[in-house]
């Protein structure tokens, strides 16, 4: 993208331009994810950590500064994310090892029913308090199991649009449900 063209795009964005949004990341969606995969070698860890940086760029864009290079502050982001990604993977390997060997303990039925439930319950209340465009999407998405495209074409919104909300308010679940636990991240990405 010309420098001068994505400088417009930026000062659009810090203002909280959605459109704008959905433009660079079209633009670097692509490059972000080669990059991803390159260190991660996991397809969906790679996609998962292309939509983590875009909400973090969203969620950061009122301290985008203009005159520096967007392509830098994004990979920068990439950079440390693919760190944090790794820290973590050996943080819960190494907490999982631990309990395996000094616990012997194992978690019956009932008791997976009951997290589970309570899960859920936590996850539905959660869900309440998104945003009212952001909650309706996501329960188009989630709930009723309708494409992206679909949900576009029903909302008269961009495709983009729709995953960008879907990201923001998974990011969100997964923040306020405890994003360290394994059992939420599974939690999530099988029911949520």
């Amino acid at each position: 993208m010309h420098e001068r063209r994505e400088k417009e795009y930026v000062i659009k964005l810090k203002k909280g331009s959605f459109s704008a949004f959905d433009h660079l990341f079209s633009v670097y969606k692509e490059r972000l994810y080669a990059f991803a995969i390159g260190y991660l070698k996991i397809e969906e860890d790679a996609k998962e950590l292309v939509q983590d940086v875009f909400v973090k760029v969203w969620e950061h864009r009122h301290q985008l500064d203009e005159g520096k290079s967007f392509n830098s502050y994004l990979f920068t982001i990439a950079k440390n994310t693919i760190l944090n990604y790794f820290r973590k993977k050996a943080n819960e390997q190494t907490y999982i090892e631990y309990i395996k060997q000094h616990t012997g303990l194992s978690v019956s039925p009932v008791e997976e029913n009951i997290e589970f439930s309570e899960l859920q319950k936590k996850a539905q209340d959660l869900v309440e308090h998104l945003p009212p465009r952001q909650r309706e999407i996501y329960r188009l998405s989630r709930e009723k199991g309708l494409p992206n495209e679909e949900i576009a074409r029903n909302l008269h919104i961009s495709k983009k649009t729709v995953e960008n909300q879907i990201t923001l308010a998974m990011k969100y679940l997964r923040e306020k449900l405890g994003e360290g636990s394994l059992i939420v991240l599974l939690f999530i990405t099988l029911f949520y």
